[in-house]
């Protein structure tokens, strides 16, 4: 009878369960019948079903549902429950709520997990950041195959210009990373992409090289606010 009924008609007739039979219901639906339930009603307003269901049921419809529906949907869990859920989520939902979730509240669950994750899930969404800073100022953005997370090119003028997103670097580490893309992709330049100051040392070795007909450049972005300071420097590269 659950199944055949709309999802939100469906709810108001669990609510009123005793708890066994509640659980005894829940138990014999599949995860995809619970996803069904649990996303009925506008984002935002699901909270108040989400206390209905324990933590299984919950991963379970997780599972069930495509990875941006269930990271809709678990962003309305309470902070704690979700830093206790979090762990037993697929990899691809885990990963697609980290992007959903503010900054703030993504911040404090990854400080919970464990570091190595922690810096791989921050480094991946700088990247993805840096890629769609890149797009936005209308940039062809291509990430070849088999290469190191954080490498890309862009494609202008019958010319293409190597990349390195770095986080956590000033230079030291993506200027040299960018100058062996380039070399391995045969492009025309290399653009290194940190989120800290620049290296005093770093900043004069692309000046250095510019000088000497080389196209190489580093520049900090960090957010939407250093926009500008990209696609000037990608522009130059260009030039």
């Amino acid at each position: 009878m659950i199944r055949r009924t709309p999802p939100q008609s469906a709810v108001s007739m669990l609510t009123g369960l005793p708890a066994d039979r509640f659980t005894a219901l829940t138990d014999m639906l599949t995860p995809a019948d619970l996803a069904r339930l649990m996303l009925a009603g506008k984002p935002g307003s699901r909270a108040g079903t989400l206390t209905m269901f324990a933590d299984k049921d919950v991963v379970r419809a997780g599972s069930a549902a495509s990875p941006a529906q269930a990271a809709t949907l678990l962003a309305e869990l309470p902070a704690a429950r979700l830093r206790r859920l979090f762990r037993e989520l697929p990899e691809p939902v885990r990963s697609a709520l980290l992007t959903t979730l503010p900054a703030k509240q993504r911040n404090e669950l990854l400080g919970e997990l464990d570091q190595t994750y922690a810096l791989d899930v921050r480094t991946k969404l700088y990247v993805d950041a840096v890629t769609d800073a890149l797009r936005r100022a209308n940039a062809e953005v291509t990430v070849p195959g088999g290469a190191p997370p954080g490498v890309m090119y862009v494609s202008a003028y019958q010319r293409a210009v190597a990349i390195t997103a770095h986080l956590g670097d000033d230079g030291r580490i993506s200027v040299p990373a960018a100058e062996n893309a380039a070399y391995r992709l045969r492009t025309h330049g290399a653009l290194s992409v940190v989120d800290r100051p620049i290296d005093a040392e770093v900043r004069r070795y692309c000046a250095d090289a510019r000088a000497q007909g080389r196209a190489v450049s580093v520049v900090t972005w960090a957010d939407e606010r250093d926009d500008g300071p990209l696609k000037r420097v990608l522009a130059s590269l260009f030039s």
